[in-house]
């Protein structure tokens, strides 16, 4: 992790939105799944592994989507991790997890399962590593056609974290993503830097699923 300093060259855009009494911002777009869910029948994968694999892997390849605000300062980590929803065993309501993220799809995928497990033993909505900045929130809602969400939020010089939501899948391999996060750090421009890499990656995901 890294301070941003006055020389930042969004220092000015940063400290103009943290000035907002909510500097949040919400955009959704559709993702065409028909090539990663191909993929997953094919391998046995989960498909939400899948899907949090593919935003983990293009976010991580944005700067701006790795900035966050730690003891009010905006920093930038060299990487960041998944945080998710998950409804354990047994059970109807969702506890939270947390799995590290590795550029290797095999491993964030076993580091997945092993946070699953680790909630059908515990379910907490708070998990150890769960109040870190360095995260992305996940959430799934998989039989709603979703246009757009909103999040709860905290104090955003203390909650900095985006939300990535996917919503349900039609017969054509389409869904939607909605991603809320921090104008603060991230504007349509990385946006679309992140949409095209991801884009990149659900294409292709034999090039990527390695």
């Amino acid at each position: 992790m890294k301070f941003l300093d006055a020389s930042w060259e969004r220092n000015e855009h940063f400290s103009f939105f943290q000035s907002r009494k909510n500097p949040c911002f919400s955009v959704s777009f559709s993702v065409n799944l028909a090539n990663v869910y191909a993929f997953k029948m094919q391998h046995g994968y989960r498909l939400t592994d899948c899907l949090y694999f593919a935003a983990m892997l293009a976010a991580n390849r944005v700067n701006s989507f790795r900035q966050r605000i730690v003891d009010l300062r905006p920093v930038e980590f060299e990487s960041i991790d998944a945080a998710f929803t998950y409804i354990p065993k047994g059970r109807t309501l969702h506890c939270n997890c947390v799995a590290k993220f590795d550029a290797k799809f095999s491993v964030f995928s076993s580091n997945i399962s092993a946070a699953r497990a680790l909630a059908d033993q515990n379910p907490t909505l708070c998990p150890e590593g769960g109040a870190a900045q360095s995260l992305i929130y996940f959430s799934c809602v998989p039989d709603i056609p979703i246009l757009s969400a909103t999040n709860p939020w905290g104090d955003p010089w203390v909650d900095s974290v985006p939300r990535f939501l996917f919503g349900k899948m039609d017969d054509s391999g389409n869904t939607t993503m909605a991603i809320e996060a921090l104008h603060s750090f991230i504007d349509g421009v990385h946006l679309t830097e992140f949409y095209k890499l991801l884009t990149q990656i659900t294409e292709s995901p034999q090039q990527y699923f390695c």
